[in-house]
């Protein structure tokens, strides 16, 4: 499988005044980036803007579930779309394996063992699954995301992101990334998304 790598530039003017400029190398990209410093804080959002699709999605209820045992806080249900029409569930802390069929866009028909045939409506207005009479939102995997820094956009230097990066975003929603910066050396900044 063929490796794809998008860079984005983040080009920052840190002395008075400051310029921000995001380009993409890749024409075709969707995505979107915003940046935004407060404080010596620089922040970044990524919107992917990545389709829908059910293969290799986890989806957590909106609602939270006691566990059976005292003292741990209440959880979501979550259901896994794999690869190949292999799915699981996890009710509290009963797991469900079983198969799933996409019917089209944003219907899917899932047989669980335990629980039989279920069938879900993504809803594209409010990205939400309804599945099983519950409310589901999508996590998509994050692609490898790296940012980095140049001097004189040259020579390009990888730069620690303050906290690691999650492994799945929230979709459709954008990435967060934040770190301190020095105000006082103009740096340029960019970030590059390796997809497999």
């Amino acid at each position: 499988m063929k490796k794809i790598t998008r860079h984005l530039f983040l080009v920052l003017a840190i002395l008075n005044p400051a310029y921000l400029i995001a380009q993409s190398d890749d024409e075709t990209t969707k995505t979107e980036i915003s940046i935004n410093i407060v404080n010596n804080q620089l922040n970044i959002n990524v919107l992917l803007n990545e389709a829908f699709r059910w293969e290799n999605t986890r989806f957590e209820s909106l609602k939270k579930f006691p566990q059976p045992w005292i003292g741990l806080l209440d959880i979501p249900n979550e259901i896994w779309f794999r690869d190949k029409g292999i799915m699981e569930m996890r009710i509290t802390d009963m797991m469900f394996m079983g198969n799933y069929e996409v019917l089209d866009n944003f219907k899917v028909k899932a047989t669980l063992l335990g629980l039989g045939e279920v069938i879900g409506v993504f809803n594209p207005e409010t990205n939400l699954l309804n599945f099983d009479k519950l409310d589901y939102s999508p996590y998509f995997t994050i692609p490898k995301i790296f940012l980095e820094e140049s001097r004189d956009m040259k020579s390009w230097n990888r730069v620690k992101i303050s906290g690691d990066l999650p492994k799945e975003y929230k979709w459709p929603e954008a990435i967060k990334i934040e770190m301190k910066i020095n105000k006082k050396v103009n740096t340029f900044y960019r970030i590059r998304i390796e997809e497999d």
